[in-house]
């Protein structure tokens, strides 16, 4: 059996740094990271703001690599075992919004809760994507997961909306198992 290398928050570097420069990025959400306070990723001429997985360890995560020039304040992370964001608040007109990266492991139940506290902590007007591993028809999958159940639920009272492509983001590796959509931004 072949050995596969662990992942790392610098496994895909070479082509993230490629993708950055040859579509001018201004704000790039990444989630699941797999960096930690020792193994942070850096790109020259972007700052990136992380939040990592509260025991230490490489696994889940999520950053917003942005560049130097553009005007954005670092927001307080939200960590926690069950969701990563990392969120920067960007100084556009006619106010300012938060965005974040988002990192929530399919392993995890989410409470309304959970849910409540993150969005809190994003404020009145962001937008929030990433891996929610949350799956919902209105977003264009197949099925809907008990997981996501509470996170409609607090779209829907927030008066928030969601952005989907209906297109899937993520492709498994085991060829008996069909494509799906893991990642949407909410607004």
């Amino acid at each position: 059996m072949p050995s596969v290398a662990p992942r790392d928050c610098y496994t895909n570097k070479l082509e993230l740094i490629q993708f950055l420069q040859d579509n001018k990025i201004d704000v790039l959400l990444v989630s699941e990271t797999h960096c930690t306070i020792r193994t942070v990723l850096k790109i020259p001429n972007y700052l990136i703001y992380h939040c990592h997985h509260p025991d230490g360890t490489p696994h889940g995560g999520a950053a917003i690599p942005i560049p130097t020039a553009v005007k954005r304040y670092e927001a307080p992370a939200y960590q926690t075992d069950k969701i990563q964001a990392a969120i920067i608040q960007i100084k556009a007109q006619p106010w300012p919004f938060n965005i974040a990266a988002m990192y929530s492991a399919p392993r995890n139940k989410i409470e309304a809760e959970d849910y409540k506290n993150v969005f809190r902590r994003l404020g009145n007007k962001f937008i929030a994507g990433g891996d929610w591993n949350a799956k919902h028809t209105n977003w264009g999958v197949r099925l809907t997961t008990p997981k996501v159940r509470n996170l409609v639920q607090y779209i829907t009272n927030c008066n928030c909306s969601y952005i989907s492509t209906g297109e899937p983001t993520y492709w498994p590796s085991d060829p008996n198992k069909t494509p799906d959509i893991l990642d949407f931004f909410i607004y």
